[in-house]
């Protein structure tokens, strides 16, 4: 699941939530950016993806394609920027440049410009 897609599924449902995460600062970094995160006890299961497939837990493939507003945590068109796939280049590059316009002025004016070294 991408982290966006979390609050969802957790907003009325259990007060205890164990993530599974091969990597647990993805985990607490998933945590972090749920607003009501107070309202539910979080735990990381140790060993991740391999532990909870070692316990015989289901596991579902989310889609190999995600909509264009679902891009957010995993690019799936990066990989193909570096072997010379010219269109998934140019869609990285937008997606790129579109995050400025997701900034609102106050963050947008925090950035400046690098100077040039003489």
């Amino acid at each position: 699941m991408i982290r966006p897609g979390l609050a969802a599924p957790l907003a009325g449902g259990p007060q205890h939530v164990t993530l599974v995460a091969d990597d647990p600062r993805l985990a607490a970094w998933a945590v972090a950016d749920l607003a009501e995160a107070g309202r539910h006890a979080f735990a990381v299961l140790d060993g991740g993806l391999a532990a909870w497939r070692a316990q015989g837990e289901a596991v579902h493939r989310a889609p190999d394609a995600l909509a264009p507003a679902e891009r957010i945590d995993f690019l799936f068109f990066v990989h193909d920027r570096h072997t010379g796939n010219k269109a998934a280049s140019r869609e990285y590059l937008a997606w790129e440049l579109g995050l400025l316009a997701q900034l609102d002025d106050e963050k947008r004016n925090g950035f400046r410009p690098l100077k040039a070294s003489a």
